[in-house]
């Protein structure tokens, strides 16, 4: 399809807002701004808005809450995640219509990404609705949507660091608020509590040095279990001259030791309920994984349920003018291979695919050795790098022949494609399937 990422910014063309959107456009993530809420509207009318990036610093909470409910609503079926920038009293009125609400001061890394995660939450949540629409044309019957939604629940808080007395002020101030909170005094006590439990949010005091909180944040970013978990760490903003970095090893927000209390507890707060969020939302999905549509072998989506939701979410696609890309993946055994032995490691290939992809694609069998991933709200370009990485991961993989001394690797050939305008889902798999 004929596409191009755009996130509406709204800002007078200064502060981190501004800056934010520089970090966009040099990502690839391209931008249009608005100075004013007239312009932003004309702008989500007239482009394909995906997110929202909004300054709201300089300007009744109450009249950015009125502007995110305008271009929710021109937005219309479209998901439009909106984060703003601004400094609400607790309980705001409005505050249910933003993704997040970031409490100056905000760092440039930041935004971009709780923008990024936030996008991603809404494609997930909106491809579980749609599956569920599928599940429902097929006659499969399935939970209520409320059975499959997790409790409002308090946040569970790790508490990793020495009991310094800021420290534990915070550690109060969010068990007055109802969260539960874990202490731990050091770096193997809080990796065995990360590892046994999970939680929503880790808060970590660096008070005194950096290095045992930014190694911590470091592991957890390069953990798949842990990834998301936002991790807060509680500085000394006057002595504290590793911003950057401590952005760039996956830090989610700095606290100054001397904020006020009620603020440092509300963007912890904020956080671990985007967490939360996210939570849900992988409940949806799994919600949706019936023995129905899925296939007992691999895990992967089976051909029937493949078939009827990849037309829905071609149509979805036009609908809202947003990407879809699709990945064909065949497999080979060398020659030599017994056919059991070639029949086992595509099952396990099937397998890992499961794991590979993100939960908002579909992967599925289209026969022997050939395996298809629908990716949603996916460019050519991004959808080739997420095949790339997957082929690596096969590329490494050992699988067995018989003779324990010789195992076999698979010969891997992958083509992607993009929806075209007035595509079929018919024709996107075909032109995927074609060799030429």
């Amino acid at each position: 399809m004929d596409f191009t990422a755009r996130i509406l910014i709204v800002c007078d063309g200064e502060g981190v807002v501004a800056q934010t959107a520089e970090r966009l456009n040099r990502s690839g993530i391209n931008t249009i701004t608005a100075k004013t809420d007239t312009e932003a509207k004309i702008a989500a009318a007239d482009f394909t808005v995906e997110g929202v990036l909004l300054d709201a610093q300089t300007r009744p909470f109450e009249d950015a809450a009125k502007l995110a409910l305008a271009l929710k609503t021109i937005a219309g079926v479209r998901p439009l995640p909106i984060l703003a920038v601004a400094d609400p009293t607790e309980n705001e009125k409005g505050e249910d219509l933003f993704s997040s609400l970031l409490r100056p001061p905000v760092h440039p890394a930041q935004m971009e990404a709780r923008l990024l995660s936030a996008l991603r939450v809404a494609l997930m949540a909106e491809e579980a609705v749609q599956r569920r629409k599928t599940i429902a044309d097929l006659g499969v019957e399935q939970k209520a949507l409320g059975d499959i939604t997790l409790a409002n629940d308090p946040v569970s808080i790790l508490f990793v660091g020495a009991a310094a007395p800021q420290f534990i002020a915070l550690k109060n101030a969010l068990e007055q608020a109802g969260a539960n909170i874990t202490a731990a005094m050091t770096s193997f006590t809080a990796f065995d509590y990360l590892h046994d439990r999970n939680f929503d949010a880790i808060v970590l005091n660096a008070l005194g040095e950096n290095e045992p909180a930014f190694t911590i944040v470091a592991a957890m970013r390069r953990n798949t279990r842990l990834f998301h978990v936002p991790a807060v760490l509680l500085v000394n903003a006057k002595t504290f001259m590793d911003v950057d970095e401590a952005f760039a090893r996956g830090t989610s927000d700095l606290l100054d030791a001397k904020v006020d209390e009620a603020d440092a507890r509300q963007r912890i707060l904020g956080l671990a309920r985007e967490r939360q969020r996210h939570e849900q939302t992988k409940a949806l999905f799994e919600g949706v994984r019936t023995a129905a549509v899925v296939d007992k072998d691999t895990g992967l989506f089976n051909p029937t349920f493949f078939a009827r939701h990849m037309g829905r979410m071609t149509r979805r696609a036009r609908e809202i003018n947003r990407p879809l890309s699709l990945a064909v993946l065949r497999a080979v055994a060398p020659p030599g291979i017994e056919k059991i032995y070639r029949d086992s490691a595509q099952r396990q290939l099937g397998g890992m695919l499961r794991h590979l992809v993100r939960a908002e694609d579909m992967a599925s069998r289209l026969g022997a050795g050939a395996f298809a991933i629908v990716m949603p709200g996916t460019t050519k370009a991004a959808a080739q790098i997420a095949a790339n990485r997957i082929e690596s991961v096969i590329d490494c993989t050992a699988f067995e022949s018989g003779n324990d001394e010789k195992p076999f690797q698979l010969e891997l050939e992958t083509r992607v494609v993009e929806l075209r305008a007035r595509e079929s889902s018919e024709g996107l798999l075909q032109r995927a399937l074609d060799k030429s």
